[in-house]
């Protein structure tokens, strides 16, 4: 049997969770057991799930309030439902404190970054000199370069190409995180927290890319991750 994995949901306009199906057909074709999970409300329920699963993939979302790092909303900004930020709070901040193998992806490595204690740039364009970072139709490629002997460099390379569809990115690190990988523009593509047995998040959508066997990769080595551990880390 393979390992429970939880989905992070997204809110439909009544504010009830709703699972994305590409993520969950990507670890189901790495065989992982993906377990959509419910709204939290407080850190020991999250703690209480986490108990038993024996992983977690971060999905993509809206943006996080950006009261976390001391800011006032951008103009471009459009917060996640109220009852997914307090969910996305909660179940970082117990991941953060356990040892659980974890994936974030988009905006799962914002939302990482920001419980961390780090901040976000709200609109990437804002930066100046940036590439194109929005493609909703995550057709466009653009270069990647990841340090060699990071979690993501093991896997993927030093170089590689990923799609793109955000707005915003990660900007100072959260406790406990590194970059490991960025656009050849400068803004930050990876993270990663190397005192942890799988704790690693991107800024891209691997499980769109599944026809990379680098980018599959990517997801089938927090199944394997997961695999090695006990319910709970």
């Amino acid at each position: 049997m393979g390992p429970f994995i939880g989905v992070t949901c997204s809110a439909d306009p009544d504010g009830e969770p709703r699972v994305n199906p590409r993520y969950v057909r990507a670890l189901h074709r790495m065989g992982a057991l993906p377990v959509a999970l419910p709204f939290l409300t407080d850190t020991a329920a999250a703690h209480a799930l986490l108990d038993r699963l024996h992983g977690v993939l971060l999905t993509g979302s809206e943006d996080m309030d950006p009261s976390f790092w001391q800011e006032q909303p951008h103009a471009a900004t459009v917060l996640m439902h109220p009852h997914r930020m307090t969910t996305e709070v909660e179940l970082c901040r117990a991941l953060l404190e356990r040892d659980l193998p974890t994936l974030g992806i988009c905006g799962g490595m914002q939302n990482l970054n920001a419980v961390a204690g780090g901040s976000i740039h709200q609109h990437i364009p804002d930066l100046g000199d940036v590439g194109p970072h929005s493609d909703p139709t995550f057709a466009a490629r653009h270069a990647v370069e990841a340090v060699g002997d990071s979690r993501l460099g093991t896997l993927l390379g030093t170089a590689f190409e990923t799609n793109t569809e955000h707005h915003q990115a990660c900007n100072r690190l959260g406790e406990g995180l590194v970059a490991t990988a960025w656009c050849t523009d400068g803004v930050m593509e990876g993270l990663e927290a190397p005192d942890k047995r799988f704790f690693v998040a991107v800024q891209w959508h691997p499980e769109l890319m599944l026809d990379d066997p680098a980018q599959a990769g990517l997801i089938a080595a927090l199944v394997d991750a997961a695999r090695d551990v006990p319910c709970g880390g």
